[in-house]
């Protein structure tokens, strides 16, 4: 992708926190629990915009002699450090009634880890031992949706599950 598409993705520079689109919303959940597991009978469901950092990084490559960019994004969680890598993104409304839970970790380590990270998967990608002339292009504090959802299954009970907006992942609580 060339640099004005990745810049035209990215929100303007605000002062409040920029929210990833749910590609799951509220409506979606029952039917994303069936799919977990047909027994599970949706409850109570509570929004939540847990604190990121998202960073995209850019870098040259040489091939055939020509040279082209490329991009890769690292979504950092500003509570506990757990960074992933992704593509895709995509910003939209925040979640109605959304609990905000606080960012507990200082930005700057937060950009260290994620470069680590891009560095990490480009060089093991590339199969090289180098990753060099990695950029920082942009940085952004962002919300990531989820979803806190209590679940009724007819052999377990009551369960709390944590549901992730972005993939519809899961976690039991």
């Amino acid at each position: 992708m060339n640099e004005a598409h990745h810049n035209a993705a990215w929100p303007p520079a605000i002062h409040e926190e920029a929210w990833l689109r749910a590609r799951l919303p509220r409506d979606a959940l029952a039917r994303r629990l069936a799919g977990i597991d047909p027994a599970l009978r949706l409850g109570e469901t509570q929004a939540i915009g847990f604190p990121y950092l998202l960073c995209l990084y850019r870098w040259e490559v040489r091939r055939f002699s020509q040279r082209r960019t490329e991009w890769m994004n690292c979504l950092v969680d500003r509570c506990q450090g757990v960074s992933t890598t992704f593509e895709g993104v995509e910003f939209g409304d925040p979640l109605a009634v959304a609990d905000l839970p606080h960012a507990e970790l200082e930005t700057p380590p937060l950009e260290r880890k994620a470069r680590q990270h891009v560095m990490q998967v480009r060089r093991h990608r590339l199969k090289r031992r180098s990753a060099t002339g990695l950029e920082l292009a942009r940085c952004e504090t962002v919300r990531k949706p989820l979803w806190r959802v209590t679940a009724h299954h007819a052999q377990h009970g009551e369960l709390a599950l944590l549901v992730d907006g972005l993939n519809g992942g899961y976690y039991l609580l």
